[in-house]
């Protein structure tokens, strides 16, 4: 039976029925949302996992984040870095980690888009650039929820795409009748992540329409196209999202920045991806 836009937003909405992600992060999911929940209780949540807890300190003690064995603890991490952040890096790793399996082109491809976008949104001064890197990293969410749920449907829509050289998006619209944005949508709600990175997964193609978060939008869009031009992994086709030009400028960003963003950020690309690896 194929697949609708009903029967997968019915499959997301009953989470239980995505694969089984660690039980941690169900706990951080729903403790992050209590205002009374300390940085030590979800700490200690996070680190009975400890793959988990091991894969994370070592992201957050990466030259990434500029904290290079500071940081011994996830209790210490959630202080420095916020409830956020931590639970979307937790909830990106988790994701690909279990359900990703034979996306490992996709996820370079979202860890390349996040070290651009952090590093955009540090050079325009955005307070909050460590959200801006997790919404680059589950920007294609919505990809790795639809080729799980129906495997052999979205290996079709990916033929399609390349075959007719369009991009994924307009293919999954074809296959599903909903593209991995929307899906990405309802996740994001599911899992209530912060309206800001609700807006910026589901407009990442479409920045100018972005509501609440148009600035973040515009970032997350302009990182997706570079980390295409720079080959970062395998985002799902070979063609090039249209460029939003309004978007683009409203960054304010001149070639130079863009060579000197993307030099920056080709010098650490594979250590990034060797400390951020999925499966290992």
């Amino acid at each position: 039976m194929a697949s609708t836009p009903e029967s997968i937003k019915l499959q997301i909405d009953d989470i239980t029925n995505l694969p089984t992600l660690p039980s941690v992060v169900k706990f951080v999911t729903s403790m992050v949302e209590q205002e009374d929940a300390s940085a030590q209780e979800i700490g200690n949540i996070i680190s009975r996992d400890q793959v988990l807890s091991a894969k994370l300190l070592r992201m957050v003690n990466s030259p990434f984040y500029g904290f290079p064995g500071r940081i011994s603890s996830v209790t210490h991490a959630l202080v420095l870095l916020g409830f956020n952040v931590v639970k979307g890096l937790v909830l990106g790793t988790a994701v690909f980690d279990n359900m990703g399996h034979g996306t490992q082109g996709l996820w370079k491809h979202s860890l390349g888009t996040a070290v651009i976008a952090r590093k955009i949104a540090k050079h325009v001064g955005m307070n909050d650039a460590e959200e801006i890197m997790v919404g680059g990293l589950l920007h294609d969410l919505g990809k790795v929820v639809l080729s799980f749920i129906a495997p052999g449907e979205y290996e079709m829509a990916v033929h399609l795409a390349e075959e007719n050289h369009i991009h994924i998006g307009e293919a999954e619209l074809k296959v599903f009748g909903v593209d991995h944005a929307q899906v990405g949508l309802w996740v994001a709600e599911q899992w209530h992540l912060p309206e800001q990175l609700q807006d910026i997964l589901y407009h990442h193609h479409n920045p100018d329409a972005a509501e609440l978060n148009p600035r973040g939008a515009a970032i997350i869009h302009v990182a997706d196209i570079l980390a295409r031009c720079m080959d970062y992994g395998y985002p799902g086709d070979f063609s090039m999202p249209t460029l939003s030009h309004e978007s683009y400028r409203s960054l304010g960003l001149y070639p130079q920045d863009i060579q000197n963003i993307l030099q920056d950020t080709d010098q650490d690309f594979e250590a990034d991806v060797s400390i951020f690896a999925s499966g290992d």
